[in-house]
């Protein structure tokens, strides 16, 4: 017996011989009389009313099948958007990498946007908060790693605007500085140095900012 995927023969119409509960919950298995078979959610047997000696054609069958497939995309992507805050991006790459075509996962996207378990808006607030606090991150590391999420630049620019003052950029380095000086404290006067200041480059603060801590500091 073989399971039916997207690509069968679609000039054969088939009929179901049986339906059989899955051990997956909420599943069933649709055997036709070919010995083939599909694995259904159990809503889209009520749903399109399958029943022992009913005949579907090939066209039912593809559209059962995609119907699967975005039931089966929508649990992976709100498992997987629930997990941890996401952006849309971090969304489709992981669906993407799990098989589903580009269709299907912007279906989802929406679906999880329309239920607001999926927000840019929120991902970028979110994220930029606790890389302010937990990590001391300049404003320009914090827009590049917005951007390597996906993240929109009219969001970057309104959350970082919102989120990130200038009032508090100067106190972020000095923090990022001290906590990077505590880490080098055994190595000598100048290698804190060079490594305080490439520390400060990479943390993404602006010239001015750093060359004011490296006066405080070394």
């Amino acid at each position: 017996m073989a399971r039916i995927e997207q690509s069968f023969d679609k000039n054969i119409d088939r009929t179901v011989v049986s339906i059989k509960a899955a051990r997956k919950r909420g599943k069933c298995f649709i055997v036709f009389s070919n010995d083939d078979y599909i694995l259904l959610e159990k809503d889209l047997v009520y749903e399109f009313k399958i029943a022992k000696n009913l005949s579907i054609s090939s066209d039912i069958i593809t559209l059962l099948l995609r119907r699967e497939e975005l039931i089966e995309a929508k649990k992976k992507g709100l498992q997987y958007a629930t997990y941890a805050l996401r952006s849309s991006l971090q969304v489709f790459k992981k669906l993407s990498h799990l098989g589903y075509n580009k269709d299907t996962i912007n279906d989802v996207i929406q679906f999880l946007k329309d239920f607001n378990y999926l927000s840019d808006e929120t991902f970028a607030i979110q994220y930029t908060k606790a890389k302010i606090q937990r990590k001391h991150f300049g404003l320009q590391r914090i827009k590049r790693e917005l951007e390597s999420r996906g993240i929109a630049q009219h969001i970057i620019r309104n959350t970082l605007k919102d989120h990130y003052p200038e009032d508090i950029v100067f106190d972020t380095a000095r923090k990022s500085a001290e906590k990077k000086l505590r880490s080098v404290s055994f190595r000598s006067e100048e290698k804190k140095r060079v490594q305080l200041y490439a520390h400060l480059v990479r943390q993404g603060f602006p010239k001015d900012i750093i060359s004011q801590i490296m006066k405080e500091y070394t």
